[in-house]
């Protein structure tokens, strides 16, 4: 199996010089790109797919509400379902939030369960739900590419054949210049993620130097895939996700079964060079600012969906694929973030911190709310050329405040926009 293809973001972002010269003048700041988005490049969130969690109001009488996406399939489904059955039996009615852990995280639930502080009796939960083994953390590359294509989710590769249909158009146009074909080429050579082959492009790092200072051998295609959790990481149906794989290489050979030489794979690289061949390829959500996750005891213990957290400091990166990522909160994270910080063991309430949980009034499916109260929300389709742009400019500020681009983005510094639908 070949590696999975890599977004229209990437290559453009990859593609995009550093020097200013280079650029034109007038550069908008992210916020501008998202605000100019077209309605094409928006996708609907389904109300199945979405929470509303209502805290009791704050001192000053103010309404609390937190708004809650779930993961989509193929990740984390059967923690995801269990969400769903204790929000429908209305489990998590009247259970509060027990712990805030500064620059960590906001859990919660039954204050009477597995809280160092709890002195009550636990709160049964209700049948049916499922267990999940601690391989369910992550999925594999064929469970992705199942998704099948409906408009709202898309089998992974949709962006790379956008991409390399566009570069193919340009190695082919008598039109195009010398220089923009050998950067169309390497940019195919990048896609498809050939070895380097000595001698191949006499001015190919003329075409790569924007992104040379970025690659690494785990992320050969540079700063976007670059990751220092996983091997490279990535956007998929408006999600941040990690990736494990274990490959090798293989040749094309002639029709006497004659491995092709570098020499003839350099006169036609499209058919000749090296491929990598996937063996076994993972993926992961990852925990960036604003996830919700599932709270759980030690292993072999995976939690029902009943202990819930949203992370509310800097991506703690190394809970990834040791807990199972259910969501992330797309509306409301200022209730959660600003709640007074726990003096207890891993930031729970004490004992004498009662009065501070914060009740959780209700959580609901919001497809379950009467049509008029049911909340609409799109995110930025991950897979457009206005993401492509929006991913560039985080990664690169050229707008007026900005005086160095960085050249280059944490995963979790391009959180994808959401939007709530006007009523």
């Amino acid at each position: 199996m070949i590696k999975p293809l890599i977004s229209l973001a990437t290559v453009l972002a990859l593609a995009a010089p550093l020097n200013a010269q280079d650029e034109p003048q007038e550069h908008p700041s992210p916020n501008q790109i998202v605000a100019e988005a077209s309605s094409g490049d928006w996708m609907s969130i389904p109300a199945e797919d979405l929470l509303v969690m209502t805290l009791a109001p704050d001192a000053e009488g103010n309404e609390r509400k937190v708004v809650i996406q779930l993961m989509p399939v193929p990740f984390s489904q059967g923690w995801v379902e269990n969400i769903r059955t204790l929000a429908r039996a209305k489990w998590y009615d009247d259970i509060s939030v027990n712990r805030v852990q500064d620059n960590y995280v906001v859990q919660w639930g039954d204050p009477n369960y597995d809280n160092p502080e709890a002195t009550g009796e636990a709160k049964p939960l209700p049948e049916g739900l499922r267990v999940m083994g601690e391989d369910e953390y992550t999925v594999g590359i064929e469970d992705v590419n199942a998704v099948i294509s409906d408009g709202t989710k898309r089998a992974w590769g949709t962006s790379k054949v956008t991409m390399v249909d566009a570069l193919e158009k340009t190695l082919n146009d008598p039109r195009a210049s010398e220089e923009d074909k050998k950067i169309a080429l390497m940019q195919l050579l990048t896609i498809f993620e050939f070895p380097d082959i000595e001698g191949r492009l006499e001015d190919e790092h003329i075409a790569n130097i924007s992104i040379e200072s970025t690659k690494t051998s785990a992320a050969p295609q540079g700063w976007h895939e670059r990751d220092s959790f996983a091997e490279w990481v990535e956007f998929w149906n408006g999600w941040p996700l990690a990736n494990f794989e274990i490959a090798h290489w293989e040749h094309w050979e002639d029709e006497e079964g004659n491995v092709v030489v570098e020499s003839q794979a350099l006169a036609d690289p499209m058919e000749n060079s090296p491929y990598k061949v996937v063996d076994q390829s993972r993926f992961w959500p990852v925990h960036c600012y604003g996830m919700v996750g599932v709270g759980r005891n030690y292993s072999p213990d995976t939690g029902s969906g009943a202990e819930l957290y949203a992370v509310i400091g800097h991506a703690p990166r190394h809970l990834d694929r040791n807990i199972a990522l259910v969501g992330r909160v797309i509306e409301g994270m200022e209730h959660l973030s600003s709640l007074p910080r726990g003096k207890g063991d891993l930031g729970f309430y004490a004992a004498d911190e009662v009065d501070k949980r914060a009740p959780i009034l209700t959580v609901r499916v919001a497809s379950d709310l009467p049509a008029g109260e049911q909340p609409r929300f799109e995110y930025l389709d991950t897979e457009s050329e206005t993401f492509a742009r929006y991913a560039d400019a985080r990664a690169n500020r050229r707008d007026p405040f900005f005086i160095v681009p960085a050249g280059g983005a944490d995963i979790c510094n391009i959180p994808v926009p959401v939007r709530r639908v006007a009523e």
